[in-house]
């Protein structure tokens, strides 16, 4: 493997910047104030994680002034990255993301200018032979510190023989959610009304899947007779068709419209849609999240919902809009991916065991809640980076 560093990659780099002149761009107002100035710039696949990155840091230090940058911002121009930095003097450049705007790590290298980089994701290509490989990691070299989201990322780095002590996986910086809410008392005269029955939850089910949440349910009344399904149509204009479709398999139900008990006698409890979603989730133990199956995303809700309330997590091979939570759920094994109508019937059936379904929910709640320590580590290593003295250029 070539080194970080290596004469392909200067070269690379000096072509890069060769290119890359322009008028185009303008200066990124400076901020006035005593307090320390740090650069940051944003690649698009960081921008979800940026503003808990960016709290942490200006709770973590008084006075900082804060310089944001994006892919547009002028970054990867050497004359704007140069009169930047000679400009605003920043005590460090913190890149979050992916992208490695050449001339900005340049301009601060030429400088001494910290550079650290965050909740970056390494790849295979990155490995390569390429002028652009190589570039990569001439940069890569250059950082102080490199923050990973992930292990095959940190294993792509350790490959490239960059230095141990610069390498860290902090994990990604998950999407911060707050917990749906429920009326307590509603919650706690239901759960007594199901008097421990095993409980399972539908959420946002489109009518491409129905058919196969039902199946799934009366292999769950052949493992237990008493268990109960709480669906919430994806569409609320179901709820009538819906019912006679519940009924023709044989299944009894109950309506939250019509306030219906739903005691042992009652298999199926449908509500009023997605309108009360953080009670359903607070009740039922596993919630399997509609559209995963079928892909029609507008049904599909954040799997940080159930996440955050205590419920297991069962859904399909489709991600939708939320492909980042599912890859991050499914890395810390706190969510049960089913393939088909089949596969749903027989993770149903599994979880009824209360060990099983305690460890789902249990990692999927340090997922959803993970983001915010993620955040913070990133912005005390950065605040370490600003407390140090200036740095003078060489």
């Amino acid at each position: 493997m070539t080194r970080p560093g290596s004469g392909l990659g200067q070269l690379g780099l000096w072509l890069h910047l060769r290119g890359r002149r322009t008028d185009a761009a303008s200066l990124p107002a400076i901020p006035a104030g005593t307090g320390p100035a740090l650069v940051v710039h944003t690649a698009p696949d960081a921008a979800r994680a940026a503003p808990q990155i960016i709290a942490c840091l200006t709770r973590a230090r008084a006075g900082l002034r804060l310089l944001r940058l994006d892919a547009d911002g002028g970054a990867d121009d050497p004359v704007v990255a140069a009169q930047l930095l000679d400009q605003a003097r920043p005590r460090a450049v913190l890149l979050l993301g992916s992208d490695l705007p050449p001339a900005l790590i340049a301009a601060a290298t030429a400088r001494r200018v910290p550079v650290i980089l965050a909740e970056c994701r390494l790849s295979a290509a990155d490995l390569g032979w390429g002028l652009q490989a190589l570039m990569r990691r001439q940069l890569l070299s250059q950082m102080e510190a490199i923050l990973l989201t992930d292990m095959p990322s940190l294993t792509i780095a350790r490959r490239m023989s960059l230095p141990e002590g610069r390498l860290s996986m902090t994990g990604p910086v998950s999407e911060i959610r707050e917990p749906l809410r429920c009326s307590e008392t509603e919650r706690a005269s239901m759960a007594q009304q199901m008097n421990g029955r095993h409980a399972w939850f539908a959420a946002c089910l489109p009518q491409a899947e129905e058919e196969a949440v039902l199946s799934a349910h009366q292999a769950a009344l052949r493992r237990s007779h008493r268990a109960l399904l709480i669906i919430a149509p994806a569409d609320p204009t179901r709820m009538d068709a819906l019912a006679r479709d519940i009924e023709a398999q044989g299944l009894t139900v109950a309506r939250r419209s019509e306030d219906e008990d739903f005691g042992d006698e009652i298999q199926v409890l449908l509500t009023d849609g997605p309108t009360e979603m953080g009670l359903w989730y607070r009740l039922a133990p596993v919630s399997f999240m509609g559209g995963t199956l079928s892909g029609e995303s507008d049904a599909m809700r954040h799997p940080f919902e159930p996440a955050a309330l205590g419920s297991a997590i069962v859904h399909g091979p489709q991600t939708g809009p939320h492909a980042t939570e599912w890859q991050q759920l499914s890395g810390a094994q706190a969510a049960r991916q089913v393939r088909h109508a089949e596969d749903l019937a027989l993770a149903v059936t599994e979880l009824t065991q209360p060990e099983t379904i305690a460890t789902l929910a249990s990692n999927a709640w340090t997922v959803s809640t993970g983001g915010a320590d993620v955040a913070l580590r990133i912005a005390t290593r950065v605040a370490e980076t600003l407390e140090r003295p200036e740095r003078q250029p060489a």
